[in-house]
């Protein structure tokens, strides 16, 4: 991907620019995902806080998860298009709508959560790995996806 990358929202109300590269992208099929979305999945990039400039109004949704951790989406303020979320366990990662990106060609998922919840027409094609629920380690996850993401760049 080439930095920066930018994206709005649908009205275009709601401008960012991404400074740095993602740390991993991924696919969560979980239930709530689905309810979200409208859709089989929803696809999440995580980012530093620090790395995204936003300019325009955002309005903001919160629900706690059944960890306790309070998640909460922010969206344009006029078209209601969800931008980011962040979680209170880690207020210094973002999870960017990469569907928001100007320019998605770059964007595939480095690892799939929650398949056990997985629609069962959804396709696994590509190679990244998955997994049935979400571990308790993050760490895990990014290990894995990592792996995947160095895999494909040889």
């Amino acid at each position: 991907m080439k930095i920066p990358l930018e994206g709005a929202c649908q009205c275009g109300n709601v401008t960012y620019a991404l400074n740095d590269n993602p740390v991993m992208t991924y696919a969560c099929h979980c239930s709530d995902c689905q309810k979200r979305t409208g859709s089989a999945f929803s696809m999440g990039m995580i980012i530093s806080a620090n790395s995204i400039a936003i300019k325009g109004a955002l309005s903001s949704w919160a629900r706690t998860s059944d960890s306790g951790n309070i998640n909460t989406r922010y969206s344009c303020k006029s078209c209601g298009n969800i931008i980011y979320g962040v979680g209170s366990f880690t207020p210094e990662v973002f999870k960017l709508q990469p569907g928001t990106l100007d320019d998605t060609s770059d964007v595939s998922p480095e690892v799939h959560l929650w398949t056990v919840s997985a629609q069962p027409w959804v396709s696994f094609s590509g190679g990244a790995p998955k997994f049935d629920r979400q571990p308790d380690d993050p760490g895990k996850i990014l290990a894995v996806a990592t792996k995947y993401r160095e895999s494909k760049n040889h």
